[in-house]
């Protein structure tokens, strides 16, 4: 599957706005959870460089892993992504440690998700990094990323968010950017 995502900052004074608005949009709130994610680096090449991500995600009380392949325009993050929900995020971690994987620390984050269709929109209050916006459809077919990413530029539009407040760097290149 490919995700098709885009991420903005956002302020604490249009948060409110922003959730109101997504309702007029007809989104719907699904829930509010806590995500820690834990990264790994690759045994035979540095991931940051060829833009892939492995992870272990913690979601309340579940278990996933995630291979994230190298983003594919110079718009948005869009990419693959292969998830596979996991027993025992604490050993999957270990046995990628005996691997060789070098692990680095980890992310914490709310994270509200609102839905419409197939569009779901995230508000994440990140620690160390603030507050953002992700707006995501996952798409079967890589033609269909264009129309995907249309629809999600507008989206953003009306939410009155402008396309120069995108952010392509991963909240792992964030916190790295401000020295955490």
């Amino acid at each position: 599957m490919i995700e098709v995502e885009i991420k903005a900052k956002i302020n604490e004074d249009e948060l409110e706005n922003i959730k109101k608005t997504l309702e007029e949009l007809g989104f719907e709130k699904i829930e509010v959870k806590e995500q820690i994610d834990i990264y790994f680096n690759g045994i035979d090449r540095d991931f940051a460089k060829t833009d892939e991500a492995l992870r272990i995600r913690k979601e309340n009380d579940v278990w996933f892993i995630t291979y994230k392949g190298p983003k594919i325009d110079k718009i948005s993050k869009t990419r693959e992504e292969i998830e596979v929900k996991i027993e025992d995020g604490y050993k999957m971690e270990k046995i990628l440690e005996k691997l060789g994987f070098k692990k680095v620390p980890p992310i914490r984050k709310i994270r509200e998700i609102y839905k419409k269709e197939d569009i779901e929109a995230s508000i994440d209050n990140v620690d160390g990094v603030g507050l953002y916006l992700e707006l995501e459809k996952t798409i079967k077919d890589e033609k269909e990323k264009d129309t995907a990413l249309n629809l999600l530029m507008d989206t953003l539009k009306s939410l009155n968010i402008s396309s120069d407040r995108l952010e392509r760097k991963s909240y792992l290149e964030l916190l790295h950017k401000r020295g955490c």
